[in-house]
């Protein structure tokens, strides 16, 4: 049998044939993405067109002064702002520079950390124990009412006020605070700042003490040290403490219960597409007497960490009603080095449920009287009834 021989132009044809066929099929295919899953081309460029109208009128009217790119990014956050979710933002690129700096475990600043109220005022949440702020004089619930001479009322979000507060080390910036009635002003020395995430020590009678500020990166690591280290001291009974501590990876919470709980579902995650996702713990787990300490300003994991030992019946919840916050965000990074922090998962307790709008109610409610809860981080462990209480619980259980 003669076999047919394909000649060099046939065959480049063929290879030309087959490069404009995949073309065409990956075009229609990206074409149709766009079409189905993006947005509609007319709506596309009716979006664009909008934008020029604004820009002619705002180029063309306008009688004050602005900067182009502060426009833009005001313009950028608007479009996450509408999701109406407070937990999703949008962040400049300096603004994304600093978040990922404050997660590498140091950073530099003044050592506070504060939300807007509902008086729209920036208020003061926490303090760093070893920041310039505490070492001023700074207090649990002062309002920020000036960052040098601009008044915070001109800077319209949180993200302005962090740019304006924060800058390169051994700079300085002047803060004016409200405290009821008076104003106090200091000027402090931006500094590095690095963040322990977990302070333990023993307290009288065997008492393990261990105070987590945030669940930071490789803050399980340090947990688990610090804590292995108590139970090898003798360590009768062990009391986490959870108050203004504002959260962080859910998967550097989960490896801190992991040591605590009996095998089972730690937390629960549910994505846009319902795909549900878990972490849990093993059967290994530490066995002793355990309360943990929480309030309002103990928000998402901070929460979580306290729900799973509550709902596991491993530890008494103490102190107040905490924040109720249900969402996981994500940070995504655009390709200006500007920055996405958008709500991606729903998360559960071990039990199912959602803590949105709720919160944890704590076993035993008990509340620092509003002096004491100001002047927290300058409370001794006699002053602190909250502490005291727990105190008093696991006393109760020790054999």
């Amino acid at each position: 049998m003669n076999k047919k021989r394909i000649s060099l132009t046939m065959a480049l044809g063929i290879m030309l044939l087959a490069v404009v066929t995949t073309a065409i099929i990956v075009c229609f295919a990206t074409t149709e993405f766009c079409r189905r899953e993006l947005v509609d081309p007319y709506e596309y460029g009716a979006l664009f067109a909008k934008y020029h109208e604004m820009q002619y009128l705002v180029d063309t009217y306008f009688v004050g002064d602005y900067d182009d790119q502060e426009l833009l990014d005001a313009m950028f956050a608007g479009y996450i702002d509408g999701l109406g979710d407070k937990w999703s933002g949008y962040y400049s690129a300096e603004q994304t520079e600093q978040i990922v700096q404050n997660n590498t475990n140091s950073y530099v600043g003044i050592g506070i950390t504060f939300k807007q109220n509902e008086q729209d005022q920036y208020e003061i949440t926490g303090l760093n124990t070893k920041g310039p702020a505490l070492k001023a004089g700074f207090a649990i619930k002062d309002i920020i009412y000036k960052v040098n001479d601009t008044p915070a009322s001109e800077l319209e979000t949180t993200d302005d006020v962090v740019a304006a507060v924060t800058g390169e080390e051994g700079t300085t910036v002047r803060i004016t605070v409200l405290r009821g009635d008076e104003y106090i002003e200091r000027e402090l020395i931006r500094t590095k700042l690095f963040n322990e995430c977990v302070e333990a020590r023993m307290l009288e009678g065997d008492i393990g003490y261990v105070v987590i500020t945030d669940f930071a990166k490789n803050g399980d690591v340090e947990f688990k040290e610090k804590v292995n280290a108590l139970v090898e001291q003798g360590a009768k009974a062990l009391i986490f403490d959870v108050r203004f501590n504002g959260g962080g990876y859910v998967s550097v919470m989960a490896n801190m219960l992991d040591l605590l709980l009996p095998q089972g579902d730690i937390i629960t995650m549910v994505d846009s597409a319902g795909i549900e996702s878990k972490y849990r713990s093993d059967i290994s787990c530490i066995d002793l007497p355990m309360a943990v300490l929480a309030n309002e300003y103990s928000i998402s994991a901070a929460e979580f960490f306290a729900a799973a030992l509550q709902e596991y019946q491993v530890a008494k919840v103490i102190g107040d009603k905490t924040g109720g916050k249900g969402y996981a965000q994500s940070l995504f990074t655009l390709s200006d080095g500007s920055s996405v922090n958008i709500s991606i998962y729903r998360y559960f307790t071990p039990t199912g449920k959602s803590l949105i709008g709720t919160g944890i109610t704590p076993d035993i409610e008990i509340s620092l009287s509003d002096e004491d809860f100001v002047n927290f981080y300058y409370l001794t462990d006699e002053q602190d009834t909250q502490l005291q209480a727990a105190i008093e619980y696991v006393e109760s259980l020790i054999k």
